[in-house]
């Protein structure tokens, strides 16, 4: 063989050798850019996801916040308005719903909600993820919010909240539609049927009974002088008590109006049953005054002299 041919060969064997040295170099160097790239998505990912995790968990507080300051907004309005939500030309679920949201009930702003209404922590919300980079997008409408109860002492407001999630970059995106409910208790709200019917004169607190009123006549005068509130089938519910419906309720409470805070506020005493939808309905019932404890102003219907284990006087 040549020089010549010899020459070529390593030549030939050089070429071959530095093509193979720069495609490696050339993959690698790619894949350390690919990898570099996954890396970055994986970090935005995981921000995100952790970004929509405390969001889920603030929405809980925001519904429970702006749910409580709603129902205390309820309670202003029929203080100031001195009557029941469905004479007032609203429903129960309409009031909520604007005060919940916007801070109004039938277009009057109620300063308790000035802040805290749910559409205030959506904006919150966008303000929060846009200095991570994320864009936030919230579609709400009315009849996306409920408030219900599941139990005696327990309303449910729950949000169907739907969200569309992008990351600025376009690295990851995500859609949330899912219903949250927040429950709260009841206790501690002021009764509709004594704001209304006591001209504001005489308010009720809901506080389930410490005793048990059947058990002996010193119990039944402890719930009856404190107006404590106890479960009964015949009664209606707390969301009931603000439209004035008097009908029964499976979540239905009631309390004995104790007739003498009437009476040391210049209001007259009633002589009806003390059970408090009786006494500031309008149904006919038998009536008798109670032999102990002792009051002349303390009335029980036939119907709940077993109940609460009274005897007529």
């Amino acid at each position: 063989m040549g020089k010549m041919n010899k020459k070529g060969i390593f030549f030939t064997f050089g070429a071959i050798a530095l093509s193979v040295i720069i495609i490696l170099s050339f993959n690698v160097h790619n894949e350390y850019r690919l990898n570099d790239k996954m890396d970055t998505v994986g970090v935005r990912i995981n921000t995100m996801n952790s970004f929509i995790e405390d969001l889920e968990n603030d929405a809980e507080n925001a519904i429970f916040i702006a749910g409580f300051r709603s129902l205390l907004s309820l309670e202003d309005y029929m203080f100031e308005n001195d009557d029941f939500l469905d004479n007032l030309g609203t429903t129960f679920q309409d009031a909520f719903k604007g005060a919940f949201l916007n801070g109004t009930i039938d277009s009057q702003k109620m300063d308790i909600m000035k802040g805290h209404t749910f559409f205030n922590w959506t904006e919150r919300m966008k303000v929060q993820a846009n200095q991570t980079d994320i864009e936030l997008e919230f579609t709400l409408e009315d009849n996306d919010v409920t408030i219900s109860q599941s139990g005696p002492w327990i309303v449910d407001v729950t949000v169907d909240l739907e969200v569309d999630i992008q990351d600025r970059k376009k690295t990851a995106s995500w859609e949330i539609d899912k219903p949250i409910t927040k429950k709260i208790n009841i206790t501690g709200f002021v009764d509709p049927l004594y704001l209304v019917n006591n001209n504001g004169l005489v308010n009720n607190t809901i506080t389930e009974t410490t005793v048990d009123p059947s058990s002996s006549a010193a119990n039944l005068n402890t719930h009856l002088i404190n107006s404590y509130y106890i479960e009964h089938s015949d009664a209606p519910s707390y969301i009931m008590r603000f439209e004035n419906d008097l009908s029964s309720s499976s979540y239905g409470i009631e309390s004995l109006v104790n007739s003498q805070e009437r009476i040391d506020a210049g209001l007259s005493a009633l002589t009806r049953s003390a059970v408090d939808y009786i006494y500031y309905g309008s149904q006919s019932t038998t009536d008798c005054v109670i032999r102990d404890p002792s009051y002349s102003w303390f009335y029980l219907d036939s119907d709940h002299l077993d109940f609460y284990d009274a005897r007529c006087d």
